[in-house]
């Protein structure tokens, strides 16, 4: 009987990670570092339909084209298997868009070996509307030829991706910014570091970058009508330029809202600040190439993927989502709205570097610490570092937009018009960033699904 008992106690905790976390988890066998670098542009559909642009003023159409938007993919295996991420030039992307890509990637998930598929927004104010928030009032602002398109474009990335992939090595290394970005919302926390990872091809042939930074691609500003990748797209193409090197891009700790600061001196021109801000970013890539990046050793890639719900206590979320302008799943839930949105987070051990893949615009100080009280979640770095993962690296906007994810204890709504009219504290600090988040308990869901997600990577 004792026997029987050890056995099913074994089974028990074998089952325990994906039946009570939700996740499930991918190990692929130790080689050597594998990759491959797709990207496509998205074209402008010959349609009748509007092409709002996003991220400011509902109703704006584009006025014309400064580059065009791009998805962008990389391919990672270390030998069995493989991870890819795919990097949308735009504003944000429902977790219905990231389910479609991957529903139409499923075939070449078989066929390759894939494990994990990833698909996240560069947060793109200068791109085609792509959540549907930006059309004239009450309408959904997608434009379907647009995100046909788009999707077209991520698949084709996904296969140029796998088709290029090489064996090589990988580095990883940082740069501390200055005078890059600033914070608009008070207490000023936000993270200066540059991360980069670099893979350099055994062949010889050009690398490929990984680039993490925390800023809202909106250098061109609010005024602007021209689609364009913003300054990661100028980054990128200064970084080829000067290596040969590709780059995929992916944001940071935007939340709060963190935005890079003007870089033009004088009369502000919106183009000459995009270029100079792209710039100087590519600058501080570059030079982590000749200092202490560090090797990373290519044994098991492992990913892992939580599943789970967000109470929903915005009303217009509500809304948008029966009107058919946000594709998030929804059900009955704990929000004050008596529903939840569904949603998902994943974490990628690459090289024994761990990078949070979460959901929405996640304010710094839920993953620093800095400025928390006692009733706010644990911070992400404090659950990474239960794990035994020290420095972890945390990217937004992956797989869905629930907007930005806010601090509990700092958190303001407008009591007469909740949602639609921005609070003002009694201090007088406004509070904007409420008014595009799901509701204040949102981060508490995020630091435990980081760490069940950790969980089912240790096993």
């Amino acid at each position: 009987m004792r026997k029987i008992i050890a056995a099913l106690l074994a089974l028990l905790m074998i089952l325990s990670c994906p039946l009570l976390s939700g996740c499930s988890s991918a190990p692929v066998e130790p080689t050597a570092f594998c990759m491959g670098f797709g990207s496509c542009e998205i074209a402008l559909p010959e349609t009748d339909g509007p092409l709002y642009i996003a991220g400011y003023h509902q109703g704006w159409e584009i006025d014309g084209v400064l580059d065009l938007q791009r998805a962008s993919a990389v391919w990672i295996d270390t030998g069995n298997g493989g991870v890819l991420l795919i990097g949308i030039d735009c504003v944000g992307l429902s977790s219905a868009t990231a389910d479609s890509i991957r529903k139409r990637l499923s075939g070449f998930c078989r066929r390759t070996g894939c494990t994990s598929v990833n698909v996240y927004s560069t947060h793109d104010h200068a791109g085609v509307d792509t959540l549907g928030l930006w059309g004239d009032v009450a309408m959904d602002g997608k434009n379907p030829a647009f995100m046909e398109n788009l999707e077209n474009a991520a698949v084709g990335a996904a296969e140029t991706a796998y088709a290029s992939r090489r064996d090589g090595e990988l580095y990883f290394g940082t740069a501390v910014t200055e005078g890059m970005q600033r914070d608009s919302r008070e207490p000023v926390v936000y993270d200066p570091t540059l991360y980069q990872f670099r893979f350099i091809p055994s062949d010889g042939t050009p690398g490929i970058r990984l680039i993490v930074y925390s800023a809202h691609a909106e250098s061109l500003r609010g005024a602007n009508r021209m689609v364009s990748r913003d300054y990661p797209g100028v980054m990128a193409d200064e970084i080829r330029a000067r290596t040969g090197d590709d780059v995929l891009f992916l944001p940071g700790a935007v939340g709060g809202l963190i935005m890079t600061s003007e870089q033009t001196e004088g009369e502000f021109d919106a183009v000459e600040n995009r270029d100079l801000t792209g710039r100087r970013l590519a600058d501080y890539a570059l030079s982590i190439d000749g200092g202490d990046a560090e090797q990373m050793l290519p044994y098991e890639l492992k990913t892992a993927r939580v599943d789970f719900d967000v109470p929903l206590d915005n009303t217009l979320f509500m809304y948008y989502r029966f009107l058919g302008i946000l594709g998030n799943e929804m059900g009955q839930g704990k929000g004050t709205t008596g529903y939840s949105l569904r949603t998902s987070l994943t974490v990628l051990d690459l090289g024994g570097r761990t990078l949070c893949m979460l959901p929405g615009e996640i304010f710094p100080e839920l993953v620093t610490g800095e400025g928390l009280t006692e009733n706010d979640p644990e911070p992400l770095t404090a659950v990474a570092a239960r794990h035994g993962v020290d420095g972890l690296i945390v990217t937004g906007l992956c797989n869905d937009e629930i907007g930005y994810i806010t601090v509990p204890s700092d958190y303001c709504v407008d009591e007469s018009l909740p949602f639609i009219q921005e609070a003002t504290d009694a201090a007088g600090r406004k509070h904007y960033e409420e008014t595009n988040s799901v509701g204040r308990d949102a981060a508490y869901f995020i630091a435990e699904a980081l760490d069940k997600a950790l969980v089912c990577l240790d096993k």
